[in-house]
């Protein structure tokens, strides 16, 4: 049987060794990294020519501690040394002056010293004093030096080991180890050596003639690499912005956390309407209530809900309130984008999208969570009307690849004709996936718009489960990469 190099090194060591050793031993002894004895020893495992075990092995490490007092010595070896070339005895303060020793380790090093009857401690004079009484070097040095300079401990020092780890100078910690023995088949073995690589040495030496180079399978399949790439729910927002880019329009944002003001008031939503109750909306804790917007906007707001101010509207006819419009919340619609970029573009031609996260209360299931990406987008211009929405619309649904669009009417409180569409899902059918229409005079006019305006917000992630072909909403956020795979999209 053919042995690759790698192996018949492997092989040759343990037969070295006695035909018995430790994954770390074959290591030192080929130069091999000790993390590919491993996989070497399961192929000549598997070949018959070995046998592969797993005991328990101690490994003893210096601590920081540890390693200062290899090199400076144990604190009893310094104090030793110090009371020596003081005349042998030397007071406590004397020492705490000198700084030779830390507190931790004087203790240390008295305790070995009364244990052993090297060192006393007595008060003579008013003064506590140390005196040194026998000239007797510690057990435990030689074996820190031979643990920091890379040694085993023998059989007979583990009990120092032990002391030595009570002082916080080592640690212990029990490691498998794999044990590899040769078999009589191994031993028996030629060791063939079967090379990978036919190299220009071999061929200017000429000893291609006497190696066996290793067989290939041409038929073989490559194996199957999983490569990085974005989220496929990603690519997809990102191609939806790419679309209205081409499309000419220019990308807008607002805050997540916004004011009631921005989020519904200018927007022509009163303030009773069952879409602006606590529990259809994430209040914001902790945020100082603001309406962040100029006085005079404010006013023309008011107004617009109270009585219609300029519109040629009634309004809502009630009290609007500021306080109400001061709260502040999740924003629930990226529309507040739109009419912040309307205040700031107040000349037409306007064109802007924004795609970002909105936030709903919500019962979550397969078509409804509570976070969510919404497309919201404006048109702007004297001649604009509602057949330059529905063309804007199936232009963009044609460019995303969806055949099956229908629209009908509808209701937003902020648009006036307003018109909902639907597209088609593979299991789920028809789907609701945006609403739209002409903003209203009471929209427009505080904002000191001439102009009509065509608005649509769409549920950007229903159309994503229709491309993607996901049937649970939930499942556009999922990081479950074998998941991902199954469904090809990965």
């Amino acid at each position: 049987m053919s042995l690759s190099q790698s192996e018949a090194s492997l092989l040759d060591a343990l037969r070295r060794l006695g035909g018995k050793a430790d994954a770390r031993s074959v290591a030192s002894s080929t130069g091999l990294p000790e993390s590919s004895v491993f996989p070497l020893s399961s192929l000549l495992e598997a070949k018959g020519y070995v046998r592969t075990s797993e005991s328990m092995r101690r490994v003893v490490r210096l601590t920081g501690e540890g390693e200062y007092c290899a090199e400076m010595g144990l604190p009893e070896t310094r104090l030793a040394k110090l009371l020596s070339s003081r005349g042998g005895e030397v007071s406590m303060d004397e020492l705490g002056e000198l700084g030779t020793l830390k507190p931790k380790e004087l203790q240390a090093a008295l305790g070995w010293g009364r244990r052993t009857g090297t060192f006393s401690v007595e008060k003579r004079g008013g003064k506590t004093r140390v005196a040194l009484k026998a000239d007797r070097a510690s057990e435990l040095e030689p074996v820190l030096k031979k643990l920091a300079a890379g040694g085993e401990p023998g059989a007979g020092e583990w009990e120092a080991v032990r002391q030595l780890q009570e002082r916080g100078l080592v640690t212990v910690d029990a490691v498998k180890q794999l044990v590899m023995e040769v078999t009589p088949d191994g031993m028996a073995a030629s060791g063939e050596v079967a090379l990978n690589v036919l190299t220009s040495d071999l061929l200017k030496s000429g000893k291609w003639r006497e190696v066996r180079l290793r067989p290939y399978d041409v038929s073989a399949s490559p194996p199957s690499l999983s490569i990085g790439k974005k989220h496929p729910y990603l690519e997809f927002l990102e191609e939806v912005k790419e679309i209205l880019i081409g499309m000419g329009f220019e990308e807008a944002s607002s805050p997540y956390v916004e004011s009631e003001f921005w989020n519904f008031d200018v927007l022509f939503q009163a303030q009773d309407h069952p879409a602006r109750a606590v529990h259809d909306s994430f209040q914001v804790r902790g945020v100082a209530p603001s309406v962040d917007a100029p006085e005079a906007l404010v006013r023309r707001v008011k107004a617009a809900h109270e009585s219609g101010g300029d519109t040629g509207s009634r309004g809502w006819g009630y009290d609007w309130d500021i306080e109400v419009a001061r709260r502040r919340l999740l924003r629930t619609q990226t529309t507040t984008s739109s009419v912040r970029y309307l205040w700031a573009h107040r000349e037409p031609p306007v064109k802007a999208f924004c795609l970002s996260k909105v936030f709903r209360p919500d019962v979550i299931d397969s078509r409804h969570m509570v976070e969510f990406s919404q497309l919201d987008g404006i048109v702007g211009d004297p001649s604009i009307n509602v057949r330059h929405l529905l063309g804007v619309l199936k232009e963009f649904a044609s460019r995303l690849g969806f055949s099956e669009i229908k629209f009908t009417p509808g209701y937003f409180p902020f648009t006036e004709p307003s018109i909902e569409a639907y597209a088609k899902h593979p299991k789920l059918g028809w789907i609701e996936c945006l609403g739209s229409g002409l903003f209203r005079p009471e929209v427009l006019e505080p904002l000191g718009i001439k102009f009509p305006v065509i608005a649509w917000g769409i549920g950007i992630d229903r159309l994503a489960m229709i491309r993607l072909g996901v049937s649970d909403i939930r499942d556009l956020n999922t990081s479950n990469l074998d998941r991902l795979r199954s469904w090809g999209w990965w």
